[in-house]
């Protein structure tokens, strides 16, 4: 029977209500993890490890390098591993952990739930046996797991606050669903080297959504924030406004001064194209990185990633465009 380590990070899954106001608030996770889902034993010898309890929303760059080298320091001993995980930063945390894990040679897949296990309606339940039983499969990479889709796991964000089916995946497609059995969809990763720990993060970044008629103010005032990276959520393919040209000039001024600018869309599908408008060309002109067809969440987290990896901001830009693991798809 294949072995599987299941390691707890907190969220609604692992929570129940408190009194007097019924707010969620951690409890017991592993003690009685496989009495509220016996199930579990029958599809892999299971072990869990509770390495913190927070909300997601708590949940820092320090935790996705312990989280990573928990992993690491574990993985000869397991045939794959499942991280519960609250669902409002999953996506970030999947992300951090398909950088810094190259080359997996097991399953890494995370999961959580919109209602807590110990709820009668609890989604958890189901969420969890099939992240177990994904992981015993061949899904080499790190991966998100929920209402039946296994998504690649830098490819997804959270969609709704409400629905079961809580993630999507905007630009890629799932790599399986789960129902009367499964069906594979997208093609896995495959390992590109030897399986290693590398790199760490620099949290440094800010995300401003560009608005129609944003004074430049906003942006100058960004030059002594202290930043290293910037990734900018332009209109449409990636453009900015070019009948003023103040904001190009306040961005051009932050790149002047180091900051390493990416510009992405507000989209929810497709991909930054710079050529395609003037106002994609302004923000070539200036020296701006386009996001590709990353989702916000990942370029962010990849910029943090390449930030406190690589050595200067030129080394940074020349690997913007290289997919580390799957999160991009490369311009034709």
């Amino acid at each position: 029977m294949a072995r599987v380590l299941i390691l707890h990070t907190g969220g609604t899954l692992g929570m129940r209500p408190r009194r007097p106001d019924r707010a969620l608030a951690p409890d017991e996770f592993g003690p009685t993890l496989l009495e509220n889902v016996p199930e579990l034993t029958t599809i892999a010898d299971v072990d869990t490890r509770v390495l913190f309890q927070l909300d997601s929303s708590d949940v820092h760059p320090e935790h996705w390098v312990r989280l990573g080298r928990e992993i690491a320091d574990s993985i000869a001993d397991y045939d794959g591993f499942v991280v519960t995980h609250g669902t409002d930063a999953m996506s970030y945390t999947a992300a951090a952990l398909s950088f810094l894990l190259r080359n997996p040679p097991v399953p890494i897949i995370l999961t959580g739930s919109q209602r807590p296990l110990a709820d009668a309606r609890t989604d958890g339940r189901a969420n969890l046996v099939g992240a177990v039983d994904l992981a015993t499969h061949e899904f080499r990479e790190v991966c998100i797991y929920f209402d039946g889709l296994l998504l690649r796991g830098n490819r997804a964000r959270k969609r709704s606050s409400f629905a079961f089916s809580a993630f999507d995946s905007p630009n890629f497609p799932p790599l399986a669903e789960v129902g009367a059995g499964l069906r594979k969809i997208a093609e896995p990763l495959a390992p590109r080297g030897p399986f290693r720990l590398h790199g760490s993060f620099d949290p440094c970044v800010a995300v401003v959504r560009l608005l129609p008629g944003q004074p430049a103010s906003a942006w100058q005032a960004l030059a002594g924030a202290g930043l290293r990276g910037l990734i900018v959520e332009a209109f449409g393919v990636g453009n900015l406004p070019v009948g003023d040209g103040s904001i190009g000039e306040a961005l051009r001024h932050l790149i002047t001064r180091g900051v390493v600018l990416v510009v992405g869309s507000q989209a929810q599908k497709g991909r930054v194209d710079f050529g395609l408008y003037q106002g994609g060309r302004l923000a070539e002109q200036i020296g701006a990185l386009g996001a590709d067809d990353m989702t916000p969440e990942t370029a962010s987290v990849k910029l943090m990633y390449l930030l406190g990896t690589l050595d200067d901001a030129k080394q940074v830009k020349r690997a913007w465009h290289e997919p580390i693991a799957g999160e991009l798809t490369a311009a034709e």
